[in-house]
């Protein structure tokens, strides 16, 4: 059995109508931060905070739970509108977070863990359209949405490769590290000419002067484009002046070389 995309799901509406009540929902899908796949036996609890009386300290009870199932997938049924709390339960730790439900509305979440973090380096988003989507759930969704189109390197495979430095991995890929007096920049031909590629990261522009200064062990994820992104991260972002600053397609770059659409992105994602 397969299912749709992320980004599918979201395009649904994040507020779909109910025709046999008038109660709102959670529905979502859990996975690994390290590979993408599904997580099955993850708890997602509906939370109510209560005040004790005579006291200071508050309850928390659990309204409603579910598990997901094989294929990472959950459903929060008969929740009331407003702000909702939720708390995620994996391999004996827990994570809260809160969210707005609308009037009998669906929202759809996606849940990343990481088991070798303390706090299980939990991404716990709502689900959007993956060209715009900045974030590691936005990484995976496009990662299934874009596979032949560019490259997606997940900390699995970085756990497998074990490069030392950012600029090892890419060097992987054909980009290379070229420094001039300001900055560094990673590089790489195309069409025979030496072209600038610009980095974000966490989905904002980065000096590349410093990208060789995060720790690997701190890289989630890589993504890498050797052509012009999909439309919404092609978008220019504020940011420090400097290289990264996407430039669109055929704009001059540092030291005369080419930069922009033509030379491509490199998306970093940190844990």
């Amino acid at each position: 059995m397969t299912f749709p995309p992320l980004a599918t799901l979201a395009l649904l509406a994040s507020t779909l109508q109910a025709s046999d009540d008038s109660s709102s929902r959670i529905r979502g899908k859990a996975g690994s931060a390290l590979n993408g796949r599904p997580l099955a036996g993850v708890t997602i609890a509906a939370l109510e905070f209560k005040k004790q009386k005579g006291a200071d300290s508050t309850v928390v009870e659990v309204q409603t739970s579910v598990v997901t199932d094989s294929t990472g997938l959950f459903s929060l049924d008969g929740l009331s509108a407003g702000k909702q709390a939720i708390r995620v339960t994996y391999a004996g730790r827990y994570v809260d977070d809160r969210f707005t439900l609308g009037e009998n509305s669906t929202l759809r979440l996606v849940i990343l863990l990481d088991p070798d973090q303390e706090d299980l380096g939990a991404t716990i988003v709502e689900a959007r359209q993956a060209s715009i989507w900045r974030d590691l759930a936005g990484f995976y969704e496009r990662r299934e949405l874009y596979a032949g189109f560019a490259r997606y390197i997940t900390r699995e495979e970085i756990d497998r490769i074990k490069p030392k430095r950012l600029s090892a991995l890419l060097t992987l890929e054909g980009i290379s590290t070229r420094c001039g007096r300001q900055w560094c920049v990673p590089t790489r031909l195309n069409h025979g000419a030496l072209c600038a590629i610009p980095v974000n990261v966490d989905g904002m522009p980065f000096q590349e002067v410093n990208y060789d200064n995060i720790a690997m062990s701190d890289v989630a994820a890589v993504e890498i484009y050797r052509g012009v992104p999909p439309v919404g991260l092609d978008v220019p972002l504020p940011g420090p002046p400097g290289p990264s600053i996407w430039m669109g397609g055929g704009a001059a770059g540092t030291n005369g070389m080419a930069s922009g659409g033509a030379c491509g992105l490199v998306g970093i994602w940190t844990r």
